[in-house]
């Protein structure tokens, strides 16, 4: 079964939102992309932020993320992110 490109732009749309509005990054929402570095590029998230923001993912899909799922690069980028997300929500 194939993805709607624009339901993958919408949830990464809606990532995005969750991301910035957690990380308080209002200012640089407009410069994000699917190809944008977080953990490690992004100074505003650290590992405290790291739990608010599943917690806030969690919230805003309906998904429920587990600590062992955690594995790999998920906060690498913003399109990696979003791809976890996608498949929670699938």
């Amino acid at each position: 079964m194939s993805r709607s490109p624009e339901i993958s732009q919408a949830i990464f749309e809606d990532v995005k939102a969750v991301v910035v509005t957690t990380l308080d990054i209002e200012d640089q929402a407009d410069d994000l992309g699917p190809e944008t570095g977080l953990h490690g590029n992004l100074p505003e998230l650290d590992s405290l932020t790291v739990v608010k923001l599943i917690v806030a993912l969690q919230e805003r899909f309906g998904i429920e993320i587990e600590i062992d799922e955690m594995k790999g690069d998920i906060f690498g980028t913003l399109g990696r992110l979003t791809a976890f997300v996608e498949s929670k929500v699938r």
